[in-house]
C-alpha cells in the first residue's frame, strides 16, 4: 500500500488561463462601459478585438442621428438610417416633401372658378384680344364665359388666357409688365401639351420654397419680375414688387421663367 498523500486531481493549467482571461475580459469591458459609456454587449466585442472602439463610436453617432432625424423630421426609421449613412440627402427630403404637401393643397386650385365663385371683377390678358375686363360668369371644362363691362358677354378658350389679376391690382400689375422685343405681339396659344414650354412642379416650386423672385416671359412677350407665392396644376400666383400687386400666370402661356 502506498504511503504517498492524496493530493486531490491535478488542475489542469488552460483552464486556470482561460478563467484569467475571462476575468480579463470582464475587466476591460466593464472599463470600456464606464468610461466611454458604450453598451455591454459592444463594450464585449470590443475587448474581444472583433470590432474598434473607433467602429462602435462611428456606429453609436449613427445610431443617434437615425433617431434625432426620425424625431425632428418624422422620417421614417429606415429613410433616417439612408441619410445618416449618406445614402440620401436630409435637404432634397424635405424639399420633395414640402413639394408634395404643397401640390395636396394646391394641385387642382382655379383661380378662374375661384373668381366665378366670388363674383370678383377681373382683367384677363388673352391671346389675340388684349385685355378683357369683367365678371366670370361660367368656367367650363375647356371654355371661360365672362360678361363685359360694355354689357356683352365673351366665350374665350382658357388657352388662350395668359395671365389675370383682380381690379383692384389691374393697373399696378399693367405698369410693372415689360415686353421682350424678341417675340411677337400676337400668337396663337400653342395647343399641344408637348410643345409648351417645359417648367417642372419641381423647378417652379424651388422658386417658392426658396422666396427667389423670377423672372417670367409669356409667349407674346410680357416680361413681369416677382415672387412665386404657390402654383397648381395649370397656374401659379405671383406678387409684383410694386404695391405688392398680385397676378395669376398660366402656366400653358410660358415662354420662359428664370430666376430675376
Amino acid at each position: 500500500m502506498s504511503n504517498a498523500p492524496n493530493r486531490g486531481p491535478r488542475r489542469d493549467p488552460r483552464a486556470d488561463r482561460d478563467s484569467a482571461a475571462k476575468v480579463e475580459l470582464r475587466r476591460a469591458a466593464a472599463a470600456l462601459t464606464k468610461e466611454a459609456g458604450l453598451p455591454t454587449n459592444l463594450a464585449h466585442q470590443v475587448a474581444l478585438g472583433n470590432i474598434t472602439l473607433n467602429d462602435v463610436v462611428e456606429r453609436l453617432a449613427k445610431r443617434d442621428r437615425v433617431d434625432t432625424l426620425t424625431r425632428k423630421h418624422e422620417l421614417p426609421k429606415s429613410l433616417a438610417t439612408q441619410i445618416a449613412l449618406g445614402q440620401a440627402d436630409l435637404d432634397q427630403v424635405l424639399i420633395k416633401r414640402r413639394l408634395a404637401a404643397h401640390l395636396e393643397a394646391n394641385r387642382d386650385r382655379s383661380s378662374l372658378a375661384a373668381a366665378a365663385a366670388a363674383n370678383t371683377l377681373v382683367v384677363l390678358g388673352v391671346h389675340d384680344a388684349g385685355l378683357l375686363r369683367g365678371h366670370i360668369r361660367e368656367v367650363g371644362q375647356y371654355e371661360v364665359h365672362i360678361h363685359l363691362d360694355s354689357g356683352e358677354m365673351a366665350t374665350v378658350h382658357k388657352l388662350r388666357v395668359k395671365y389675370m389679376t383682380d381690379d383692384v391690382h389691374a393697373k399696378g400689375a399693367r405698369n410693372q409688365i415689360r415686353r421682350d422685343k424678341e417675340r411677337p405681339e400676337r400668337c396663337e396659344p400653342i395647343w399641344k401639351p408637348q410643345d409648351r414650354y417645359g417648367c417642372s412642379d419641381r423647378r417652379l416650386f424651388g422658386f417658392i420654397d426658396e422666396q427667389a423672385e423670377v423672372q417670367v416671359t409669356l409667349l407674346e412677350g410680357e416680361v413681369l419680375r416677382g415672387l412665386p407665392t404657390w402654383m397648381g396644376r395649370w397656374e401659379f400666383g405671383m406678387v409684383l414688387p410694386k404695391k405688392k400687386a398680385e397676378i395669376i400666370i398660366f402656366r400653358h402661356a410660358l415662354a420662359d421663367v428664370r430666376r430675376a
